[in-house]
């Protein structure tokens, strides 16, 4: 008995359609991945942060009260934290808009040419970063972490923290993929958004908030991350 063999016809049609199930599958897993990363990594890098800041504490008391935070967002960086954080280097202010944080005159990507990082619309980001103003610090992973100080011309951003999970020589450099925003308030690290109403955390409507379309968009994602469960949810 002869066995039947497929024609090049029903060959190139299965493998057509092999074609089109992974080109529909594939994207979405990677991309989920992506995700999944993202939110592990962040959620390891606010458990250090939290934790330096409560042995800072613990060792030179209420946080509110140290007077680095009205001359030097690098000195809290360099007296406070980065001592709890092992083998962290710490950076000094900017000095300009594209040399914001862990700038190390390597190739960088930057937004309108002169912009390190910016939103979800992908619109450079001219604010909050400062030139003397945001210092920053790099963990052993790459990661880099911003601070700002509380200078009296930009009082809306002071104690304002941001998290680049994945250093800014690699994009997309954008808020709500691998920039996050974060703010010290009392002796705590907490989400910026924490006290929006979950509904408007992703409202497009809405100025800042997690979504692609929004004025501004991304600077409360970490809270609609955390709102999440430590997932993302939005890509």
């Amino acid at each position: 008995m002869k066995s039947k063999a497929f024609t090049l016809a029903e060959t190139l049609v299965t493998i057509g359609i092999i074609g089109i199930v992974a080109a529909m599958t594939i994207p979405p897993l990677i991309n989920n991945y992506k995700a999944q990363v993202t939110a592990t990594k962040l959620k390891k890098t606010y458990s250090i942060l939290s934790q330096a800041m409560n042995a800072a504490v613990a060792k030179y008391g209420d946080s509110k009260y140290w007077p680095e935070w009205e001359t030097s967002a690098e000195e809290v960086l360099r007296i406070y934290l980065a001592p709890e954080i092992i083998n962290a280097k710490v950076y000094p202010t900017a000095s300009s808009q594209d040399k914001t944080m862990c700038y190390e005159r390597k190739p960088q990507f930057h937004y309108n040419g002169s912009y390190q990082y910016g939103w979800m619309n992908k619109i450079y980001m001219s604010s909050p970063f400062f030139a003397d103003l945001t210092a920053s610090m790099k963990l052993l992973d790459g990661t880099c972490i911003g601070l700002n100080g509380v200078y009296p011309r930009v009082p809306t951003y002071g104690k304002l923290l941001f998290i680049d999970i994945n250093s800014p020589e690699q994009g997309p450099n954008m808020a709500g993929y691998d920039l996050f925003f974060f703010q010290v308030e009392g002796n705590n690290i907490i989400p910026r958004g924490h006290d929006w109403p979950r509904k408007e955390l992703s409202l497009s409507s809405r100025t800042n908030s997690c979504h692609v379309k929004a004025s501004l968009g991304g600077l409360v994602c970490a809270a609609k991350i955390m709102e999440d469960n430590w997932e993302i949810k939005y890509w």
